[in-house]
């Protein structure tokens, strides 16, 4: 890998790391309880995928051969990535424009999570990604992650009543509507998996 491409992935990863720092600095919505704002401010799926950009983004930033490199390196994980953050991106475009923290930090960390961090590492693996060899599963592979998290996050809203996202908050939706919304970003994850693997599978014969 040229140090060119090595340098934007530091840059990405730089993006995300500041973005998740901003957004934490910026505060909760409402006062809390410091172990409870960590808690509740790392079950953000933005937050958490952006650490995931940050983790994968560092070591391909690394040079080749060192074992942090070459498991952000594999093009599921590559694949993967690039799901979650676009989704990120996507859904607060869509849905949660208005959740933005006030003040500077807020704006900050509002546009590196959302913004940079998605559009960087998303040119970065259309540039220097390693292609090829993602199978007709990979993309239900990949589910495993966002699953995992709504059910931590239903899990943790029966116990708490603390929803991270209004399209997630059964108790003000009730169960039903909230397994709608859940099912429909669940086909979103899954369209656009399938989509970004046909795009691997072009790069990868262009390469």
């Amino acid at each position: 890998m040229s140090r060119g491409a090595r340098i934007a992935w530091l840059l990405v990863a730089l993006a995300a790391i500041a973005g998740i720092g901003f957004s934490y600095a910026a505060g909760p919505f409402v006062p809390t309880p410091p172990g409870l704002r960590l808690l509740r401010f790392s079950s953000f799926f933005t937050i958490s995928t952006n650490a995931l950009v940050a983790w994968a983004a560092i070591g391909l930033a690394l040079p080749p051969g060192r074992g942090w490199h070459d498991r952000a390196a594999r093009p599921a994980v590559g694949g993967a990535v690039t799901l979650y953050i676009l989704v990120v991106a996507l859904i607060f475009h869509l849905l949660l424009g208005n959740m933005v923290r006030p003040g500077l930090s807020g704006w900050l960390g509002n546009m590196l999570v959302h913004q940079a961090a998605p559009a960087g590492w998303l040119l970065c693996w259309l540039a220097f990604g390693r292609h090829g060899g993602l199978d007709a599963r990979a993309p239900l592979r990949w589910m495993a992650w966002p699953l995992a998290y709504t059910g931590w996050t239903l899990a943790h809203g029966a116990a708490s009543g603390w929803y991270p996202y209004p399209f997630l908050d059964a108790a003000a939706l009730g169960y039903p509507a909230a397994l709608r919304n859940i099912a429909l970003v669940a086909l979103v994850f899954l369209g656009l998996g399938h989509a970004l693997r046909g795009v691997d599978a072009r790069l990868a014969r262009q390469g």
